[in-house]
């Protein structure tokens, strides 16, 4: 349930569809230095509500504390990366990953405001497929009763240097523009 609800966060049409972009490498070109003040605190959104809690402000480190569900409490760690003209979020994977990925995408910290953008799975399939971008297509069918229907995770193993030039100088859109996740500080 721990995966549902972070991808719930960051990348719910993803969870909806099945369908994902991770990368094997971090996704920004330099660390992003947060100003903890306005990071730390409680955010809300119509979903639900979030803690945020620095951990590294230098390395652009956070860890997330969902607060749906006191008796289950469960957290992310997300580095956030500066690119070229725009920040991104990496979640962390487990440190027992064998083969690490993360879920990435755009992000906006605004002063009591942050917004999420989740990768669009079909432009970066299409990015991969015409070898502008180095990686793979792992796709799976999924069974559900009598229903079953066909996912696909991209995953994307060229650098990050070459992700972020793909997504800021191509006139496609990588990300889901029209359906962000926003989350809205409460004030002390």
């Amino acid at each position: 349930m721990k995966t549902a609800k972070i991808f719930l966060l960051i990348a719910t049409l993803a969870m909806v569809t099945g369908c994902p972009v991770v990368s094997k490498n971090i996704v920004g070109l330099e660390d992003y230095t947060l100003d903890a003040q306005k990071i730390d605190g409680t955010w809300i959104n119509e979903d639900g509500a979030m803690m945020i809690k620095t951990l590294d402000a230098q390395k652009g480190l956070i860890k997330i504390i969902f607060l749906e569900d006191k008796e289950n409490i469960e957290t992310a760690k997300i580095k956030i990366m500066k690119g070229k003209k725009w920040l991104y979020f990496n979640m962390l994977p487990e440190e027992s990953d064998k083969e690490p990925e993360y879920l990435w995408g755009r992000i906006s910290i605004e002063d009591n405001r942050i917004i999420f953008w989740h990768t669009s799975n079909d432009p970066f399939a299409e990015a991969v497929k015409k070898h502008k971008i180095k990686g793979t297509i792992d796709k799976k069918k999924d069974i559900s009763g009598k229903l079953s229907w066909e996912t696909s995770t991209v995953i994307l193993s060229d650098s990050a240097k070459n992700i972020i030039n793909l997504v800021e100088t191509s006139d496609k859109n990588y990300f889901v523009w029209d359906d962000p996740t926003v989350f809205i500080k409460l004030a002390k």
